[in-house]
Protein backbone atom coordinates (compact mmCIF):
# COMPACT_ATOMS: atom_id res chain seq x y z
CA UNK A 1 0.00 0.00 0.00
CA UNK A 2 1.05 3.54 -0.77
CA UNK A 3 -0.45 6.94 -0.04
CA UNK A 4 -1.31 10.05 -1.96
CA UNK A 5 -2.11 13.33 -0.27
CA UNK A 6 -4.62 16.10 -0.88
CA UNK A 7 -3.68 19.60 0.23
CA UNK A 8 -6.56 22.01 0.81
CA UNK A 9 -5.84 25.67 1.50
CA UNK A 10 -7.02 29.25 1.20
CA UNK A 11 -4.40 31.86 0.41
CA UNK A 12 -4.80 35.62 0.72
CA UNK A 13 -4.68 36.22 -3.03
CA UNK A 14 -7.43 38.30 -4.61
CA UNK A 15 -8.69 35.32 -6.63
CA UNK A 16 -8.86 33.08 -3.55
CA UNK A 17 -10.55 35.87 -1.63
CA UNK A 18 -13.23 36.25 -4.30
CA UNK A 19 -13.95 32.51 -4.27
CA UNK A 20 -14.07 32.53 -0.46
CA UNK A 21 -16.38 35.54 -0.44
CA UNK A 22 -18.73 33.94 -2.99
CA UNK A 23 -18.81 30.49 -1.39
CA UNK A 24 -17.96 31.06 2.27
CA UNK A 25 -15.86 27.90 2.11
CA UNK A 26 -12.85 27.52 4.39
CA UNK A 27 -10.65 26.23 1.56
CA UNK A 28 -10.47 27.52 -2.01
CA UNK A 29 -7.65 25.44 -3.50
CA UNK A 30 -6.89 21.74 -3.81
CA UNK A 31 -3.68 20.05 -4.88
CA UNK A 32 -2.57 16.44 -5.17
CA UNK A 33 0.75 15.14 -3.86
CA UNK A 34 2.43 11.83 -4.52
CA UNK A 35 4.48 12.01 -1.33
CA UNK A 36 4.07 13.05 2.29
CA UNK A 37 6.76 15.71 2.00
CA UNK A 38 4.83 17.30 -0.85
CA UNK A 39 7.87 17.53 -3.09
CA UNK A 40 5.64 16.27 -5.92
CA UNK A 41 2.56 18.49 -5.64
CA UNK A 42 0.26 19.14 -8.62
CA UNK A 43 -2.81 21.18 -9.38
CA UNK A 44 -4.42 23.70 -11.70
CA UNK A 45 -3.71 27.26 -10.76
CA UNK A 46 -1.72 30.34 -11.57
CA UNK A 47 1.40 29.87 -13.69
CA UNK A 48 2.53 33.42 -13.00
CA UNK A 49 2.87 34.60 -9.42
CA UNK A 50 1.66 38.12 -10.21
CA UNK A 51 -1.02 37.48 -12.82
CA UNK A 52 -3.66 34.88 -11.91
CA UNK A 53 -5.30 34.85 -15.34
CA UNK A 54 -2.30 32.98 -16.76
CA UNK A 55 -3.28 29.63 -15.31
CA UNK A 56 -3.23 25.95 -16.11
CA UNK A 57 -1.61 22.74 -14.97
CA UNK A 58 1.16 23.48 -12.48
CA UNK A 59 3.65 21.47 -10.49
CA UNK A 60 3.51 23.38 -7.20
CA UNK A 61 6.17 23.88 -4.55
CA UNK A 62 4.84 24.28 -1.03
CA UNK A 63 7.94 26.31 -0.12
CA UNK A 64 7.79 28.73 -3.06
CA UNK A 65 5.53 31.16 -4.91
CA UNK A 66 2.03 31.76 -3.58
CA UNK A 67 2.49 29.23 -0.79
CA UNK A 68 5.65 30.95 0.45
CA UNK A 69 3.90 34.33 0.50
CA UNK A 70 0.97 32.86 2.45
CA UNK A 71 2.57 31.02 5.36
CA UNK A 72 -0.34 31.82 7.66
CA UNK A 73 -2.99 30.53 5.26
CA UNK A 74 -5.29 27.85 6.64
CA UNK A 75 -4.70 24.39 5.22
CA UNK A 76 -5.50 20.74 5.74
CA UNK A 77 -3.71 17.66 4.43
CA UNK A 78 -5.57 14.42 3.85
CA UNK A 79 -4.02 11.03 3.21
CA UNK A 80 -5.57 8.46 0.87
CA UNK A 81 -4.20 4.91 1.06
CA UNK A 82 -4.14 3.16 -2.32
CA UNK A 83 -2.79 -0.06 -3.77
CA UNK A 84 0.53 0.00 -5.61
CA UNK A 85 -1.32 -0.47 -8.90
CA UNK A 86 -3.66 2.48 -8.25
CA UNK A 87 -0.70 4.63 -7.16
CA UNK A 88 1.09 3.80 -10.42
CA UNK A 89 -2.05 4.76 -12.37
CA UNK A 90 -2.27 8.10 -10.54
CA UNK A 91 1.42 8.77 -11.15
CA UNK A 92 1.04 7.86 -14.84
CA UNK A 93 -1.94 10.21 -15.20
CA UNK A 94 0.00 13.06 -13.59
CA UNK A 95 2.98 12.34 -15.86
CA UNK A 96 0.58 12.71 -18.80
CA UNK A 97 -0.38 16.18 -17.57
CA UNK A 98 3.30 17.07 -17.07
CA UNK A 99 4.18 15.98 -20.61
CA UNK A 100 1.22 17.86 -22.11
CA UNK A 101 0.99 20.82 -19.73
CA UNK A 102 1.05 23.41 -22.53
CA UNK A 103 -2.28 22.11 -23.83
CA UNK A 104 -4.19 22.54 -20.56
CA UNK A 105 -5.76 25.69 -19.11
CA UNK A 106 -7.58 26.69 -15.96
CA UNK A 107 -11.36 26.42 -16.25
CA UNK A 108 -12.35 29.93 -15.10
CA UNK A 109 -15.79 29.54 -16.66
CA UNK A 110 -16.26 26.32 -14.67
CA UNK A 111 -16.19 28.28 -11.41
CA UNK A 112 -19.38 30.08 -12.39
CA UNK A 113 -21.08 26.80 -13.27
CA UNK A 114 -20.07 25.03 -10.07
CA UNK A 115 -21.39 27.94 -8.06
CA UNK A 116 -24.69 27.44 -9.90
CA UNK A 117 -24.44 23.68 -9.28
CA UNK A 118 -24.46 22.92 -13.02
CA UNK A 119 -21.99 20.30 -14.30
CA UNK A 120 -19.74 21.87 -16.93
CA UNK A 121 -16.83 20.41 -18.83
CA UNK A 122 -14.45 22.13 -21.22
CA UNK A 123 -11.97 20.05 -23.13
CA UNK A 124 -8.45 20.46 -21.69
CA UNK A 125 -9.69 22.87 -18.99
CA UNK A 126 -9.75 22.06 -15.27
CA UNK A 127 -10.26 23.73 -11.94
CA UNK A 128 -8.00 22.61 -9.10
CA UNK A 129 -10.55 20.43 -7.30
CA UNK A 130 -11.87 19.04 -10.58
CA UNK A 131 -8.33 17.96 -11.47
CA UNK A 132 -7.84 16.19 -8.12
CA UNK A 133 -11.24 14.49 -8.43
CA UNK A 134 -10.61 13.42 -12.03
CA UNK A 135 -7.15 11.96 -11.38
CA UNK A 136 -8.26 10.05 -8.28
CA UNK A 137 -11.57 9.01 -9.82
CA UNK A 138 -10.13 7.79 -13.12
CA UNK A 139 -7.55 5.72 -11.21
CA UNK A 140 -10.28 4.10 -9.11
CA UNK A 141 -8.78 5.57 -5.94
CA UNK A 142 -11.77 7.62 -4.86
CA UNK A 143 -15.46 7.79 -5.67
CA UNK A 144 -16.55 11.40 -5.56
CA UNK A 145 -19.99 12.23 -4.12
CA UNK A 146 -20.82 14.53 -7.05
CA UNK A 147 -19.82 15.26 -10.63
CA UNK A 148 -16.11 16.00 -10.85
CA UNK A 149 -16.77 19.44 -12.33
CA UNK A 150 -18.85 20.28 -9.24
CA UNK A 151 -16.24 19.20 -6.66
CA UNK A 152 -15.08 22.05 -4.47
CA UNK A 153 -11.98 21.82 -2.29
CA UNK A 154 -14.15 21.56 0.84
CA UNK A 155 -16.00 18.56 -0.62
CA UNK A 156 -12.94 16.42 0.04
CA UNK A 157 -13.14 17.11 3.79
CA UNK A 158 -16.05 14.79 4.48
CA UNK A 159 -14.94 11.78 2.45
CA UNK A 160 -14.58 8.70 4.65
CA UNK A 161 -11.72 7.31 2.53
CA UNK A 162 -9.52 10.25 3.51
CA UNK A 163 -7.62 10.57 6.78
CA UNK A 164 -6.86 14.06 8.09
CA UNK A 165 -3.14 14.14 8.90
CA UNK A 166 -2.65 17.89 9.35
CA UNK A 167 -4.81 20.91 10.04
CA UNK A 168 -3.26 24.30 10.68
CA UNK A 169 -1.46 26.92 8.65
CA UNK A 170 0.89 26.44 5.73
CA UNK A 171 3.83 27.60 7.83
CA UNK A 172 3.34 24.65 10.15
CA UNK A 173 2.83 22.23 7.30
CA UNK A 174 6.49 22.14 6.28
CA UNK A 175 9.39 23.18 8.44
CA UNK A 176 11.88 25.63 7.00
CA UNK A 177 14.72 23.18 7.60
CA UNK A 178 13.21 20.58 5.25
CA UNK A 179 12.64 18.16 8.08
CA UNK A 180 9.49 16.18 8.67
CA UNK A 181 6.23 17.34 7.24
CA UNK A 182 3.72 18.64 9.77
CA UNK A 183 6.17 19.35 12.61
CA UNK A 184 3.72 21.74 14.23
CA UNK A 185 -0.02 22.11 14.23
CA UNK A 186 -2.54 19.41 14.90
CA UNK A 187 -1.44 15.99 13.78
CA UNK A 188 -4.00 13.24 13.61
CA UNK A 189 -3.31 9.61 12.83
CA UNK A 190 -5.74 6.73 12.59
Amino acid sequence: MKSVYILLCRTNTIFSGLIHMATGNKYTHAALSLDREMTRLYSFGRQNLYFPMIAGFVPEDIKMGVYRKNGGAPCAVYELRVSDKVYDTIESRINWFIAHKDYYRYNFLGILFYMLDIPFYRRKHYMCSQFVAEVLGSAGALKCPKEQSLMKPVDFEGLKELNLVYCGDLRGCVSSSDQALYPQGKLRTV
